[in-house]
């Protein structure tokens, strides 16, 4: 598979400033190991230093940005407005639509207005006031990778989370937590590329389960007809209405009891390593990595809310 696009000159953007900095370093390894062979490719370290960022992509000239940032600044909207600005293509969503999809509170309430079922919110506010009667799961607003992800149990345990983190709660989110099977939908060139069943030793599906002790992954898993049919309707309904560009994954819990499934989030830029889930999906399509990383070049544009005069 070639491009389809004159593309020639290639920055892969790498590193970054959030938690997710070490992920999006294999993510980048991984695309330049890929396309060395076949592009003049520059890995462009993301720093605090914007300045140098923009002298970086100004020495670079690239034809198009391969943007391998996970987390903040790097897939919520906030470089992406940076490449719009420079008028560079860019792979991945743009900036409404990956910001939107990184504030977790905002996109649940996008998914409710489409008649997608969610884990009930609990308020922050008065969480400390209540008995907790089953567990509930606490995460970052705005983050990915499952960092700083929680699942309370008692009020114990929630009156020792108020105590650690009693300086930086606004950054946080409460919700039910729902018992049930973990279940990602892959979305490459906006159609359904797989659907996975993620089986871990832990509670929860955590940061270490996704990159130290890695969870087991099944393809096509044992759901009813019924089930998997939803699954790729929901999907394909949040991604077309989100405006994901090529390539979003969406992560579910499915309650065996209920027969019910539940969205918890979107991730506009899925990672791309040797554990990560998509490119094991697609690879199961007989879409190569190689393929995978033309696609989404292919895609690649760059958002223009501005015309000429």
């Amino acid at each position: 598979m070639e491009i389809s696009k004159n593309y020639k000159r290639i920055a892969i953007l790498r590193g970054g400033i959030s938690d997710e900095c070490k992920i999006s370093q294999l993510t980048a390894d991984q695309v330049y190991k890929t396309l060395q062979n076949k592009f003049s490719l520059q890995i462009i370290e993301v720093t605090k230093n914007c300045k140098k960022l923009l002298e970086d992509i100004d020495k670079s000239k690239p034809d198009v940005i391969f943007n391998c940032l996970h987390g903040y600044f790097g897939e919520d909207g906030q470089i992406q407005s940076i490449m719009n600005y420079l008028e560079i293509p860019y792979t991945h969503s743009g900036v409404l639509t990956s910001s939107l999809c990184m504030n977790k509170i905002l996109s649940k309430k996008f998914f409710i207005s489409l008649g997608v079922a969610c884990p009930e919110n609990i308020d922050f506010s008065l969480s400390h006031k209540i008995k907790i009667q089953k567990p509930i799961i606490i995460k970052p607003i705005c983050g990915g990778s499952s960092n700083g992800l929680y699942k309370i149990n008692n009020g114990e345990e929630l009156n020792s989370f108020f105590q650690k983190n009693k300086e930086r709660l606004n950054f946080f989110m409460i919700e039910e937590y729902v018992e049930g099977r973990e279940i990602t939908v892959g979305i490459l060139e906006n159609k359904v590329c797989g659907i996975m069943e993620i089986k871990f030793k832990n509670e929860i599906y955590d940061f270490k389960n996704k990159y130290v002790d890695v969870a087991e992954h099944i393809l096509n898993p044992n759901l009813p007809n019924s089930i998997i049919d939803e699954l790729k309707d929901i999907s394909l309904k949040i991604h077309k209405n989100l405006n994901c560009n090529c390539i979003s994954r969406l992560d579910f819990r499915y309650s065996e009891e209920d027969k019910k499934l539940f969205l918890l989030e979107v991730n506009t830029q899925p990672g791309l390593t040797k554990n990560s889930l998509l490119p094991e999906m697609a690879y199961h399509q007989g879409v190569s990595f190689y393929e995978l990383c033309n696609i989404l070049i292919s895609n690649s544009q760059c958002e223009n809310f501005f015309f000429s005069q």
